[in-house]
């Protein structure tokens, strides 16, 4: 409807152009009515007749352009194009001859059309850090860009009132027209820093946080907090810092345990000794397996540097099909006998008499041998003089007890070491040796031995018993020697027990 309204008004303009030029016709006739009609027509010389009002077809689309300038007694010339951000697309820029101009007669008139709007150009963000909101938008503004403040933030970088950031970085290219954001800084707020000291963590974390300021902590040991207090923090209580600094606290894990311990080698140890050993090494201990058996494993390696009580758990089992060679040298033939048949051997003099004392042994003591195995000895009979004894090989043993029992009565009696108290029998071919780790019998440990006599030597092979209140015979395998020095002190020592270590017992007044 307004092609129809901007042609109707051409057309009117084109109408009132004609009619003026046909009264200055009419008027030029009367004035010059002595020439001749034909004389101007036949001379085809142009005069102002001849020239006619352009009519104004800007913003017309091109056809109704053509249309106009037709009515008009006009045509179209050149036509070019020209992008606008004003005349749509398709439509009359400007023409030439200009609108509303006298032209001749079906003269041309050149037209500009518009090819729409021109493609933003590219264009570089300017640095906007620094600048007042006023002088950022004029920099975006300069810069063919749109600027948008964002709400003011807190923030220390800057001067309160400079911006500090925008939305798209500076130097960055862009096309014209993009919107880029800002921010302007305030001052940061402060925050007054709480006492936390001695609080309990998460209540140190309350109030930090409560104040607007950031929390941290680390952990250590402290033998005067509380494990889960506050010992120490970062920022002292009453400072004026800015919201958001983070208070860091040290928060106590109470007192710092003991040293770490060593944990020992038990293996091939009976279940008393191993406990024992592992408790004074300050471990618990536990087994798995048969309680009358040797530790054939632990759980933490020997060696291993652990914690304080750490749990050690040993893994016993018993020896199927061997027992352990005694140890011979040094006896007599009689004490041999007695320690080899005890250990379920037999034995074989190879050389020497039935009278002396062992020098040799084969399998060695301490040997693992099938029950019944025979234990070879040589024997120095040089000490002994006389014929040989025509009795009984049961008469000389029977004998032999009863020298023993006799020989016996420097260690008969009662002996002491402290708290131990030591007793010596001698009877029916016997000598029993009891200890006691106290005088009282109902928490006393006890240790009893049968002994056979060896020189200045009781001597007890594998048969032991330690007893322990309330429980049953820790063992039933122990070996000891008792001996008397030359300061006639008795000394024990049990193969598998540490409690007679270091002890020399002296005789009691009887």
């Amino acid at each position: 409807m307004k092609g129809h309204s901007r042609l109707a008004k051409a057309i009117a303009a084109v109408m009132a152009a004609m009619l003026v030029a046909g009264v200055l016709v009419m008027a030029g006739c009367s004035c010059s009515s002595t020439a001749p009609a034909s004389s101007s027509a036949s001379s085809g010389a142009s005069t102002a007749s001849d020239k006619l009002t352009v009519p104004n077809v800007v913003s017309l689309t091109q056809a109704d352009a053509d249309k106009a300038l037709a009515a008009a007694g006009f045509s179209i010339g050149s036509v070019s194009y020209e992008a606008s951000d004003t005349v749509p697309k398709g439509a009359v820029v400007s023409q030439d001859p200009a609108a509303l101009s006298a032209a001749e007669a079906g003269s041309k008139v050149n037209l500009v059309i518009s090819s729409g709007k021109a493609a933003p150009a590219d264009v570089k963000v300017p640095d906007l850090k620094g600048k007042t909101q006023a002088d950022a938008e004029k920099a975006l503004a300069d810069a063919k860009l749109v600027g948008v403040a964002s709400n003011p933030e807190e923030t220390d970088e800057v001067a309160p009132g400079q911006v500090f950031k925008q939305s798209v970085a500076a130097g960055t290219t862009v096309k014209e027209g993009t919107r880029v954001a800002f921010t302007v800084a305030t001052a940061p707020a402060e925050a007054t820093v709480p006492n936390v000291v001695g609080k309990v963590r998460d209540d140190a974390k309350a109030q930090i946080t409560a104040a607007k300021l950031g929390f941290d902590y680390t952990v250590a040991y402290d033998d005067k907090v509380a494990e889960g207090c506050v010992i120490s923090q970062s920022v002292a209580a009453g400072t004026k810092v800015k919201s958001g600094t983070t208070v860091s606290v040290v928060v106590s894990l109470g007192a710092k345990p003991a040293a770490d311990v060593k944990v020992p080698d038990v293996t091939t140890f009976s279940w008393s000794d191993a406990e024992k050993a592992l408790k004074s090494a300050g471990l618990q201990a536990r087994y798995t397996g048969d309680p009358s058996g040797v530790v054939v494993a632990q759980d933490v390696a020997a060696g291993t540097m652990v914690a304080p009580g750490t749990m050690v758990t040993v893994t016993l089992e018993s020896p199927v099909g061997t027992v352990e060679v005694p140890d011979l040298v040094g006896l007599s033939v009689t004490s041999a006998e007695i320690a080899t048949d005890q250990a379920g051997l037999s034995l074989d003099i190879v050389e020497g008499g039935e009278h002396g004392t062992v020098t040799e042994q084969w399998p060695e003591a301490g040997d693992q041998v099938p029950p019944g195995t025979t234990v070879n000895i040589k024997v120095d009979s040089s000490d002994f003089a006389g014929a040989m004894s025509t009795q009984s090989e049961d008469s000389s043993a029977a004998a032999s007890s009863k020298s023993a029992s006799a020989d016996a009565g420097a260690f008969a009696g009662k002996w002491a070491a402290g708290d131990f108290a030591l007793t010596v029998e001698a009877k029916d071919g016997k000598v029993h040796v009891k200890v006691a780790s106290s005088s009282d019998a109902a928490t006393a440990t006890t240790w009893e031995y049968d002994c056979t006599l060896d020189g200045n030597k009781l001597v007890a092979k594998k048969t032991g018993v330690k007893t322990e209140p309330g429980s049953d015979p820790a063992y039933k395998d122990g070996s000891a020697t008792f001996a008397i020095d030359d300061a006639g002190k008795l000394t024990w020592k049990d193969d598998n027990e540490d409690a007679g270590k270091g002890l020399a017992f002296e005789k009691a007044k009887q």
